[in-house]
C-alpha cells in the first residue's frame, strides 16, 4: 500500500511544461488543429506519451512499452538529452521525467527520423487540419511534405502552425513606363518557424531582364527595422549585373516578423516595345534533420514601354511612301517629347519639355517611317513641322493612343497612319499665263507691221 502511495505521489509531483497554455479544467479528450493547413498535404498526429493533468497545471507523462514509439524514446532517454524513463512498479508503464537539458525541438527531430513505418498515426481532417476526440497525450505532428510540424500536448485543445508555411510575394509600383524611369520593387515574407533547426537557409534570388538596369540598392527590414548590414547581399552573381541574392539570418529575429526587401531598377533603351520581366525565388530550409532546402514558386512582375511608329504616305495611294516629313510629339499635357540617348556615364531617358524648339524632331525615311521610342500608356499628338516637298503641311496634329493593357510585345508598337496631299499649282510669272499674253502681243505687232506695209504700197500706187 505504501508503494502505491509513493507512486501516486510521484505522478502528481512530476511537472513537465512544454510552453503551452494551461486549461482551467481537466478533460477526457482533446483536439489538435493546424491553423494554416497547406493544400494537398496530409497531417498525421502520433501520440508519444499519455498524460494526466489537473486544473492547476500539474502534468504527469507516461509511456507504455507496447507503444510503437517506445524504442525510439528509450534510445533518446539519456542524461545528456534531459529525458528519463522510470519503470513503474515492474509494470509495462514507464514514468517520463525531464530536466532543464531537455529540448522539445531536438526530441522532435529524433522522432521525425524514426517516423517511417509507424502505423498508429491519426490523420487530421484535410479541410481544416483538425483532429478531434483524441485521447489526451503528448503528440508529434508531421506532414507529407516531410517538414517538421510540432510537438503538442492536448489539454484539451491545441493549435499548431505548419513550419512549411513560408509566405513569399513580390510587387512593383508601376506597369507602364518610359525609358529612363525608375521602377521600385518590394519582396515580402515573414520570419519562418525555425524551431528544431540548428541552421536555417533563407535566400532570395532576383533576376531582371536586360531592359532593366538594377541600381544595386537592396534594403532589408525585419519587423520594420533596417537589418541590411546584418544580411549578406551579393551583386553581379555569375557575371549577370541584373542578378543578386540576399541571405537573411532569420534565426536571429522573432518568428512571424515581417520581412521586406526593397530595391529599384531603371528602364533602359532595351525595353522599347518589350515586356520586361523581373522574377524572384526564395530558397528556404524545410527539414531540421538534414540540409535539404526548398524553392518557392517564382514571383514575377512585368513592366513595358511602347514605341510609336509613323507611316507617312500620299493620299489615295498608300503604297507611295513619303520621305523627309518632320514631326515632334506632344503629350496630353501639351509638353514635347525629348529623347536623350545613352552614354557611357548616363542611361537613355525620355523627358517632356515646355518648348518645341527643345523637342526631339524625327524625319521619315524612304519607307515613310519614323519612330518615337520609350513611351508609356497615354494620349499623344503628332505635330508635323515640315511636309515633304510638293505636299501640304498638316493643319492639325494627329492624335494617337497607346494602351498596353494586357500587352503582348506585338501590341507595344503603335502605328500612326499619316496622309499628305499634294498642293495645287498656281499660275505665276514665267508660267503659261504670261505666255498667252506674249503670243497675243506678238500677233498684234505682226498685224501692225503688215498693215503699215500694205498702207505704204497703196500710197505708192497712187
Amino acid at each position: 500500500m505504501k508503494t502505491v502511495a509513493r507512486i501516486a505521489s510521484l505522478l502528481l509531483a512530476l511537472v513537465m511544461v512544454f510552453g503551452l497554455s494551461v486549461t482551467a479544467f481537466a478533460a477526457e479528450t482533446g483536439t489538435i488543429t493546424v491553423d494554416n493547413p497547406i493544400a494537398a498535404q496530409t497531417y498525421t498526429a502520433y501520440k508519444i506519451f499519455d498524460v494526466v493533468y489537473d486544473a492547476e497545471g500539474h502534468y504527469s507523462y507516461t509511456i507504455d512499452s507496447s507503444n510503437e514509439w517506445f524504442t525510439t524514446v528509450q534510445a533518446y532517454a539519456t542524461e545528456a538529452n534531459g529525458l528519463t524513463l522510470t519503470q513503474a512498479n515492474g509494470s509495462t508503464t514507464y514514468i517520463v521525467t525531464t530536466t532543464n537539458a531537455f529540448s522539445a525541438p531536438d526530441f522532435a527531430v529524433a522522432l521525425k527520423a524514426a517516423v517511417t513505418g509507424k502505423t498508429g498515426g491519426i490523420t487530421l481532417n484535410v479541410a481544416d487540419g483538425k483532429a478531434t476526440g483524441l485521447d489526451l497525450g503528448y503528440y508529434f505532428v508531421t506532414s507529407s511534405t516531410g517538414a517538421l510540424c510540432n510537438l503538442t500536448t492536448t489539454n484539451p485543445d491545441a493549435t499548431i502552425h505548419d513550419k512549411n508555411d513560408v509566405p513569399f510575394d513580390k510587387v512593383d509600383d508601376k506597369d507602364s513606363v518610359e525609358v529612363g524611369e525608375t521602377v521600385s520593387y518590394t519582396i515580402t515574407g515573414k520570419v519562418p518557424d525555425y524551431t528544431g533547426f540548428t541552421t536555417y537557409t533563407y535566400l532570395i534570388t532576383d533576376t531582371m531582364s536586360e531592359g532593366l538596369t538594377f541600381q544595386k540598392d537592396a534594403k532589408v527590414t525585419v519587423g520594420g527595422t533596417d537589418v541590411t548590414s546584418a544580411c549578406t547581399i551579393t551583386y553581379d552573381v555569375e557575371g549577370n549585373a541584373n542578378k543578386f541574392t540576399v541571405s537573411i539570418p532569420v534565426m536571429t529575429y522573432t518568428i512571424g516578423a515581417e520581412i521586406k526587401v526593397s530595391y529599384s531598377a531603371v528602364v533602359n533603351e532595351n525595353a522599347v516595345a518589350k515586356i520586361e520581366k523581373n522574377h524572384a525565388i526564395l530558397t528556404y530550409s524545410n527539414d531540421p534533420t538534414n540540409d535539404t532546402t526548398h524553392n518557392s514558386n517564382p514571383k514575377e512582375e512585368t513592366v513595358y514601354s511602347a514605341k510609336l511608329v509613323i507611316d507617312k504616305y500620299q493620299k489615295d495611294d498608300e503604297s507611295k511612301k513619303l520621305a523627309n516629313a518632320k514631326f515632334v510629339l506632344k503629350n496630353d499635357e501639351g509638353k514635347y517629347y525629348k529623347y536623350t540617348a545613352a552614354t557611357e556615364s548616363a542611361a537613355a531617358k525620355v523627358e517632356w519639355v515646355e518648348n518645341q524648339t527643345d523637342a526631339t524632331e524625327v524625319t521619315t525615311d524612304d519607307n515613310g517611317a519614323a519612330a518615337f521610342n520609350g513611351l508609356k500608356d497615354g494620349i499623344y499628338h503628332l505635330v508635323e513641322t515640315a511636309a515633304p516637298a510638293g505636299y501640304n503641311l498638316l493643319a492639325e496634329p494627329v492624335e494617337v493612343e497607346i494602351d498596353g493593357t494586357n500587352a503582348t510585345e506585338a501590341s507595344l508598337t503603335a502605328t500612326a497612319k499619316v496622309v499628305n496631299s499634294t498642293g495645287t499649282t498656281i499660275p505665276e510669272t514665267g508660267g503659261i499665263g504670261t505666255t498667252i499674253f506674249y503670243v497675243a502681243g506678238g500677233l498684234l505687232v505682226l498685224g501692225a507691221v503688215i498693215l503699215l506695209i500694205t498702207k505704204k504700197r497703196m500710197s505708192s500706187a497712187k
